[in-house]
């Protein structure tokens, strides 16, 4: 004799589905509405698709006489992208403690701290090294100080996340055996937070390294203004060589931090 065990699979409510509904059509009008507003013509980029097979083919080719100085360039990009991911970090460090609700020793320093580190995030690092190379002139002063104000707001939003997200219960009972701030966010919090706060930074990381060939682009230095200087004269073997390189270590550096992760995790 068999017995078959029947469960209830659960369905999702019509409130629900409606809201999904709604917000699914509510996507599409806004897509519709932004393909207006720019004018775009559809049928004109499908058409030009059929370029792309030669223009591919163009980009099939390596420049092996730029190799070493392609990955001394990317490196000059890493340096500048991990300089800057530490004097951000360490900052952030220090606001996230001041900035979240349960840490912050005032509500209104944390809310001062917090509008000043969401109106560095909504600027864009291109925007911030142009602001940048008045006072610190084009180079790599101003790539780094773009690059840490870049790390300051997006590590100081993400490490304040994480530590609000922890139990009231640490900050309550260390308060009641007299210990001080210091004592709470040392000895309470940074013990729960530290995987986190390590997880976030090898996040950033990766956007670092990114964020550093861009600005190279624009003169800042590093494989960026290499791979500038290739685009300009159309040599499209050069260009493919250093995008080869370019993604050859940031794979590499992905496949790492995965790697640390799971045995932190573990």
């Amino acid at each position: 004799m068999s017995v078959c065990n029947t469960k209830k699979i659960a369905l999702t409510p019509q409130k629900e589905q409606f809201q999904h509904a709604i917000f699914f059509v509510g996507a599409v009008v806004l897509f519709f509405i932004s393909i207006t507003m720019l004018d775009l013509d559809i049928v004109r980029m499908i058409n030009r698709l059929e370029r792309l097979p030669a223009i591919l083919r163009l980009f099939m080719r390596i420049e092996p006489s730029i190799v070493f100085d392609g990955i001394i360039q990317l490196f000059i990009s890493m340096m500048l992208a991990i300089c800057a991911l530490f004097l951000g970090g360490v900052i952030a460090l220090i606001l996230a403690f001041l900035a979240a609700e349960n840490t912050a020793p005032s509500k209104w320093l944390a809310l001062f701290i917090k509008a000043i580190v969401s109106t560095i995030r909504a600027i864009p690092n291109l925007v911030l090294i142009l602001l940048l190379v008045a006072p610190l002139g084009l180079g790599y002063g101003a790539a780094i100080a773009s690059l840490t104000l870049s790390s300051m707001g997006y590590l100081t939003r993400a490490f304040a996340s994480t530590i609000e997200e922890q139990p009231p219960q640490i900050v309550e009972t260390m308060r009641s055996t007299g210990a001080s701030w210091i004592q709470i966010v040392v000895h309470g919090f940074v013990p729960h937070v530290m995987s986190s706060f390590i997880a976030w930074v090898s996040i950033r990381l990766e956007l670092s390294v990114s964020d550093s060939i861009t600005l190279g682009i624009l003169g800042a230095g590093g494989i960026g203004t290499m791979l500038s200087h290739a685009i300009r004269r159309h040599n499209h073997a050069e260009v493919s060589t250093l995008i080869l390189i370019i993604f050859i270590t940031v794979l590499t550096i992905e496949v790492f931090l995965n790697r640390v992760k799971k045995k932190m995790n573990s």
